[in-house]
C-alpha cells in the first residue's frame, strides 16, 4: 500500500497540518486525507482523482483491510463543477471509531473552507452510514434522480 501511495504522490509531498499548509492544499485539486486514532496524520496530494466502484469497496473490505482505527477519505474539486467539493471514496477498517470518522469529516470541512466552496457532495453507499448519521454531520439527501444515496452539505 505504501508503494502505491509513493507513486501516486511522486514529487508532490504531503501536508501534516491544515493550518500551516493552506497554500499547498489550495494548489491540490485531488487529495487523500488520512486520519489515525482520531488525529489527522497527513493529507496526500494525488495526480488524478480516485475512481471508486462497488468492486473496489468489496476488494478493500476483503483483500486490503485497514489497520485498527484508520480512516482514509479521497476528495476532488471537479473542473466541471467549480465551487463544489466531491468526496469520492472513504475507506475505514472494521474497528474504526466514531471519533476517527468525525475527524475525517471535519478535515473535509476544513479543506472545503480553504477552497471556499459552496457545497460538499458525496454518494454514501455503506451500511454503517445511515441517513440519521449523515444528517447529524450536516448532509442532506440530494439529487434523487441520480440514485437514493446522494447527499450534499451546503456551506453558503
Amino acid at each position: 500500500m505504501l508503494r502505491g501511495r509513493r507513486i501516486a504522490n511522486l514529487g508532490l509531498g504531503k501536508a501534516t497540518s491544515l493550518a500551516y499548509s493552506v497554500a499547498r492544499i489550495r494548489s491540490w485539486r485531488y487529495g487523500e486525507i488520512e486520519v489515525v486514532s482520531g488525529k489527522l496524520n497527513a493529507i496526500y496530494p494525488r495526480w488524478w482523482p480516485k475512481m471508486a466502484s462497488e468492486w473496489e469497496a468489496i476488494r478493500d473490505l476483503v483483500l486490503r483491510p485497514l489497520p485498527t482505527d484508520v480512516c482514509r477519505v479521497y476528495y476532488s474539486f471537479p473542473l466541471r463543477s467549480p465551487g463544489f467539493m466531491a468526496v469520492l471514496y472513504a475507506h475505514s477498517g472494521p474497528n474504526t471509531r466514531f471519533n476517527t470518522l468525525r475527524r475525517g469529516v471535519s478535515s473535509v470541512d476544513e479543506i472545503a473552507a480553504i477552497w471556499d466552496v459552496q457545497a460538499i457532495v458525496c454518494e454514501a453507499t455503506n451500511k454503517r452510514l445511515t441517513e440519521r448519521l449523515l444528517n447529524r454531520l450536516g448532509y442532506v439527501r440530494h439529487a434523487t434522480s441520480l440514485g437514493k444515496n446522494n447527499y450534499i452539505k451546503r456551506l453558503k
